[in-house]
């Protein structure tokens, strides 16, 4: 009886193991993508701290596909098309920035800042994505659009 109870332990223990490793992995894996996602694309650690948010769409303007600044109001959404056309996006130096890029052409646009490794994927009609940097460089830069060279803007990085 004893030498079955033992075996019994053996088992109970061996599964309790596993699901211990189990859990830790997971944990430790979603840590990891928790930390990635805090990493703005070029900086090589985690940047905790709120970004500041820039919102830029693609639209057809009477001149062709043009970047136009946007703004929301409450947080639920572009609210209309009026902006400035090639809009000049202002930051602070050391500042933690989002811009949310949303293509509203039928084409399809890309946004580009090359001084801080920012470069969208091509994005298809009403496709988005959002990327974040470290404006850690003060001066003035260009943004642009690589398969429309006539969409560009500037972004001036205070001190």
């Amino acid at each position: 009886m004893a030498k079955r109870n033992n075996k019994a332990n053996q088992k109970f223990n061996s599964r309790r193991l596993i699901w211990i490793c189990g859990i830790v992995l997971a944990v430790a894996g979603i840590g990891y993508a928790a930390l990635m996602s805090a990493t703005p694309v070029n900086a090589r650690y985690p940047v905790l701290g709120v970004p500041v948010n820039h919102y830029i769409k693609v639209i057809n303007s009477q001149n062709g596909p043009a970047f136009v600044s946007a703004s929301t109001r409450g947080g639920k959404g572009f609210s209309g098309t009026g902006g400035h056309l090639t809009p000049t996006i202002e930051v602070n130096n050391d500042e933690l920035v989002s811009i949310h890029v949303l293509n509203e052409d039928h084409q399809k646009h890309n946004f580009n800042i090359d001084q801080f490794n920012v470069h969208t994927k091509d994005l298809d009609h009403f496709g988005s994505q959002s990327i974040t940097f470290v404006a850690d460089k003060s001066g003035k830069f260009g943004y642009y659009d690589s398969l429309n060279p006539k969409m560009n803007g500037t972004i001036l990085v205070g001190k």
